[in-house]
């Protein structure tokens, strides 16, 4: 065993005692309070999507009228890494009624077999690759008091509702900040970004095997990790191309910002990112595939080499396609849709 695998599952394993000891809000009596939609977020304050966008769905949600709070396990705590004042509080501070709902993330479905059955659930799923994660999920996600799976690609929806065909589910649009992921005024520099978090094995061989043949002469190549969100979109803004590692995705967020922000993305879309690599901005190559994966970045230099709009081209009809296909209006409306008729 390498010291990598090692170290996942000393680190899974930590994760995994970490969650036996979360507390779960208490169930009250329906009183006079406002019916309230309580998102179950963990306490992890490092850059991650996924908890970004629970965060997002709150303020949509009280913008919209229909009262919903963040659910930490910690009093006062809150994501920093990007800005925000969304409302929040502790599981300490937090009774439930049969009249709200919880919305629990599906890396913490194992959760809903400790609350009171008269608490309605539901599950927000955002990486259907995820669900058997937790031990028990399908005796979870058929339980009474999980009302629905919300999800976030057609990919995941499609998952759930092959594994779970008794579980209702809704499908939420997510949305591009199209304040910090947008082309850049000027052409981009001739830099090359990714993500290493997700695919480090493979990320390793094809940039060896591109640095191997001087492909990577002339080009900047910088790995996103470890900095603010306001960050990452000043390096995609800054970056001609991005690679995308990831093998199982529910959507794939940093590739579609990175497009955004008008790169030719090339790699892998993870499943859930299949409905937004299009072919004519993009390469999409197979999970593993790190020749094929090699072989089309260095094709992609070679096109850029010889007209240096090659890439400028595609990134700014990739900007137009996800930014028009993943608008804020559209997932404020699901977000408000979905959540209003759950809680009725």
């Amino acid at each position: 065993m390498n010291y990598m695998r090692k170290y996942k599952k000393i680190r899974d394993l930590y994760h995994s005692l970490e969650r036996s000891r979360l507390r779960t809000p208490q169930y009250a009596p329906a009183g006079a309070k406002k019916q309230t939609v309580y998102f179950l977020a963990p306490d992890y304050d490092k850059p991650a999507g996924g908890n970004r966008v629970i965060y997002q769905h709150v303020d949509i949600l009280n913008a919209a009228g229909v009262s919903s709070v963040v659910v930490h396990q910690r009093r006062g705590f809150r994501y920093s890494w990007f800005a925000n004042t969304t409302r929040i509080q502790s599981v300490a501070e937090t009774a439930l009624s049969s009249k709200d709902l919880l919305v629990v993330p599906e890396t913490d479905v194992d959760l809903i077999g400790r609350l009171d059955s008269n608490i309605r659930v539901v599950v927000f799923n955002q990486n259907s690759h995820l669900t058997w994660k937790r031990p028990n999920s399908s005796a979870i996600y058929d339980a009474a008091n999980v009302k629905a799976v919300i999800v976030v690609s057609k990919h995941n929806q499609d998952m759930i509702n092959f594994a779970f065909p008794r579980v209702t589910t809704f499908r939420v649009n997510l949305s591009l900040d199209g304040k910090l992921f947008h082309p850049p005024d000027v052409a981009a520099e001739k830099k090359i970004t990714y993500m290493p978090r997700r695919g480090a094995d493979d990320a390793h061989q094809v940039l060896a095997m591109l640095r191997s043949r001087g492909a990577l002469r002339d080009w900047e190549l910088v790995a996103i990790d470890g900095i603010s969100h306001d960050e990452v979109g000043e390096h995609l803004r800054k970056s001609r191309i991005f690679l995308a590692f990831t093998c199982q995705e529910g959507f794939g967020l940093p590739a579609a910002e990175a497009m955004a922000c008008g790169n030719y993305v090339i790699g892998v879309h993870g499943y859930g990112g299949s409905e937004f690599f299009q072919p004519s901005f993009s390469s999409a190559i197979a999970p593993g595939d790190v020749l094929n994966f090699a072989k089309a970045v260095e094709a992609a230099l070679e096109a850029d080499a010889i007209d240096p709009e090659w890439c400028r081209v595609r990134g700014l009809e990739a900007s137009r396609f996800v930014r028009t296909e993943y608008s804020i209006e559209r997932e404020k409306r699901d977000v408000t849709q979905i959540y209003s008729s759950l809680i009725q």
